[in-house]
């Protein structure tokens, strides 16, 4: 692992990044002195990753988006619209739809 801000190697855990939903492993460079956090392809989502994936993972099984919506609502509580679904299941789904 190397620091994204100076590509040393001498890293140490420095503790918790907390938001709303999640919760990230905090990183400090010893030669640079920057705190970061490992980029895991969700960088900047509102939802969490188990959030997205369920979303996805609905649609993928045969879900419309209306019906994926109305499902995340109802059971897990989360509100998030068709488009979102739709642009979720773009960027990490599998690519194809099996219908």
């Amino acid at each position: 692992m190397k620091c994204p801000y100076c590509d040393s190697e001498s890293i140490v855990f420095r503790g918790y990044r907390y938001n709303d939903r999640t919760k990230k492993r905090l990183r400090l460079c010893k030669k640079c002195g920057r705190k970061f956090t490992l980029h895991d392809g969700y960088w900047r989502m509102r939802f969490s990753r188990k959030d997205i994936m369920k979303a996805v993972s609905l649609y993928e099984k045969g879900f419309s988006l209306a019906e994926a919506k109305k499902h995340l609502e109802r059971y897990e509580g989360i509100k998030v619209s068709r488009w979102t679904i739709l642009c979720w299941y773009n960027k990490y789904g599998s690519g194809k739809r099996k219908e």
